[in-house]
């Protein structure tokens, strides 16, 4: 999987005039925090219990990537 998003990223940022790519994953979702970490994505906020899942409020990150 971090080799898929490495190459996203790559192609999103040669094809399109953007600045930014963003990732919202829920709290517990590790794995998803660490390959977007391995692909140079900062974590730039938490929205606290936010999201419901399986009848469970959990928080929802936001992990972006700048140019």
């Amino acid at each position: 999987m971090s080799k898929a998003v490495k190459e996203i990223v790559i192609l999103a940022f040669d094809r399109f005039d953007i600045n930014r790519i963003f990732a919202t994953p829920f709290e517990t979702n590790i794995a998803s925090h660490k390959v977007l970490e391995i692909n140079g994505f900062k974590i730039e906020a938490r929205f606290k219990k936010i999201v419901t899942k399986n009848g469970e409020l959990l928080d929802e990150l936001v992990f972006a990537i700048r140019r």
